[in-house]
């Protein structure tokens, strides 16, 4: 039974979050406090797996509660409930806090949240490797990017448009600005996957912000002599991105679902750049015995760790609020065929883009192998739909070469 806690200084909200949770009271062990402190001291005492705090409390408020429960219980879900009047006091939250929820929030939002979020802990099984997730607050980006995003927004005259494309450059930075803008504290009611149009939205105001003084970017950190390129790694997603929204666009005309399509391509292979950047001795015997075997790389992974790069990147970015379509295309991007028989999915989209991608990159060929699962088309009667659909993507890089894409 999952343990979650509740926390606010205002007990007719207490009462009322017990009233709208008590059908969930045989599925979870809820606990509800007044303050941050005698939130610390239940953990002290008892292992939870969710904490959802109020963020204006006398003492300790949520910012710093979820900055407390991040150090010493990593493995917890962090969620924010908060007014629209917080949001100063809101922007430290950023980083301790993986989602946040507006209030009033209905009973219905909230349930759903928590219960999705109780869910995705579910996908990974190793409480080392969820406390390293968990505790993820940003993922490095390359230096050049974060050098460029850093000068760009001390210009007094930059446009948001430009800080949009940088961004939309970077794995990491792509991830966590849609995780904010797709936040419910920001208003915006339906799904975003443009990193641009997220930038947008948010203003260059609160970008500044975010950036130059919460820190929410980072530049990564790493050996030339390791076996993983980083720069290969960013080429690859960028070119799967390509293809999975080429792709995308050939079989719907729903933008959502080509922008989808998109951002889940560009990270796809985030729990790679995870593993490499928190575990990177460990991943590089990873690398050198795929590269030995000449074995699939999560095979690998999964013999070693337990579990693989797809399943990371899919707790972490369902963690972030990404939604479902996207976190299941990630998670299956290797498996298409656990997924189902649906044609026309963004699993199946995922799956072509990324072995093309594969196949037609050399810079990957050693590192990895990714094969096109043949039987799967078939069984789904599009295997000679994707021949066609490969021969374009071909004609894609033909025209430029995967470092321009």
């Amino acid at each position: 039974m999952k343990k979650v806690l509740f926390v606010d200084d205002d007990q007719g909200i207490i009462n009322g979050l017990k009233r709208i949770m008590r059908s969930l009271r045989n599925e979870w062990d809820m606990h509800f406090v007044l303050d941050g402190q005698s939130a610390l001291a239940l953990l002290e005492k008892d292992r939870f797996d969710v904490i959802v705090s109020d963020m204006r409390m006398p003492g300790i408020n949520g910012a710093e509660l979820l900055s407390r429960v991040r150090e010493k219980y990593p493995h917890m879900v962090r969620i924010i409930l908060s007014g629209y009047s917080d949001q100063d006091l809101l922007l430290k939250a950023v980083r301790p806090a993986h989602q946040f929820l507006s209030k009033p929030c209905d009973a219905e939002t909230l349930k759903k949240t928590v219960l999705r979020i109780t869910e995705i802990q579910n996908i990974l099984n190793s409480t080392e490797l969820k406390e390293i997730v968990s505790n993820i607050d940003s993922l490095p980006s390359l230096p050049s990017l974060y050098q460029e995003i850093t000068q760009a927004l001390q210009k007094e005259d930059v446009a948001v448009k430009e800080i949009g494309e940088i961004i939309q450059k970077d794995i990491g930075m792509s991830a966590q600005i849609l995780k904010l803008v797709n936040s419910s504290f920001f208003g915006f009611f339906k799904n975003i996957s443009n990193p641009v149009q997220a930038t947008s939205l948010l203003g260059i105001d609160t970008v500044k912000t975010l950036v130059l003084s919460i820190g929410i970017f980072s530049s990564l950190k790493y050996d030339q002599e390791l076996l993983l390129s980083y720069d290969t790694l960013w080429n690859h997603s960028t070119l799967t991105a390509t293809f999975a929204k080429h792709i995308a666009g050939l079989i719907s005309k729903d933008q959502l679902f080509i922008e989808d399509a998109f951002i889940a391509g560009f990270l796809h292979d985030i729990g790679i750049l995870i593993l490499a950047s928190k575990l990177p001795d460990r991943y590089e015997k990873i690398l050198n015995k795929v590269s030995e075997d000449k074995r699939n790389i999560w095979e690998v992974e999964k013999e070693l760790l337990g579990t693989n790069h797809a399943e990371i990147g899919a707790y972490l970015l369902g963690l972030w609020r990404f939604s479902n379509q996207v976190v299941e295309a990630v998670i299956r991007h290797h498996n298409p065929e656990i997924f189902g028989d649906e044609p026309n999915s963004l699993v199946t989209v995922l799956h072509l883009a990324d072995s093309f991608a594969h196949h037609l990159d050399p810079a990957v060929q050693n590192l990895s192998i990714s094969k096109l699962d043949a039987q799967y088309l078939k069984n789904i009667n599009i295997y000679e739909e994707a021949q066609g659909w490969f021969s374009e993507c071909k004609r894609l890089i033909e025209k430029a070469p995967p470092g321009n894409m």
